[in-house]
């Protein structure tokens, strides 16, 4: 299942050296959407959510969510720790309203400018 976790450049760099622990997480079964939002709709706005929070830990400098993706065994409702084999994309906004998605082989090559 694919999970959105705000985090941090420092968070990420971490996270390409290795493997990170985050405590919070936003799944799509944790909201109530209208019949018509399609998955990909539901999925859009759950990263905007992300990013505002991701926005606060920063402090308003840039929001940086990933996408996660989540064995059944993971998923329970615990801390999670993950590697980059789990993650399927990074989003970075700036004002927390636009997204610009990085393929995760690609977080590597920017995280310097993050930081």
């Amino acid at each position: 299942m694919r999970v959105y976790v705000a985090t941090t450049p420092d968070e990420i760099k971490q996270l390409v050296a290795g493997e990170v622990t985050f405590e919070e997480y936003l799944t799509p079964e944790q909201f109530e959407f209208d019949s018509g939002v399609d998955e990909e709709e539901r999925e859009h706005l759950i990263s905007l959510l992300a990013a505002e929070d991701s926005l606060e830990l920063n402090q308003g400098k840039a929001g940086f969510v990933i996408a996660v993706d989540l064995s059944e065994q993971q998923l329970n409702g615990e801390s999670i720790t993950i590697g980059m084999n789990q993650v399927a994309a990074l989003l970075h906004s700036v004002d927390g309203e636009e997204l610009s998605w990085f393929a995760a082989d690609e977080i590597k090559h920017h995280i310097d400018e993050w930081l």
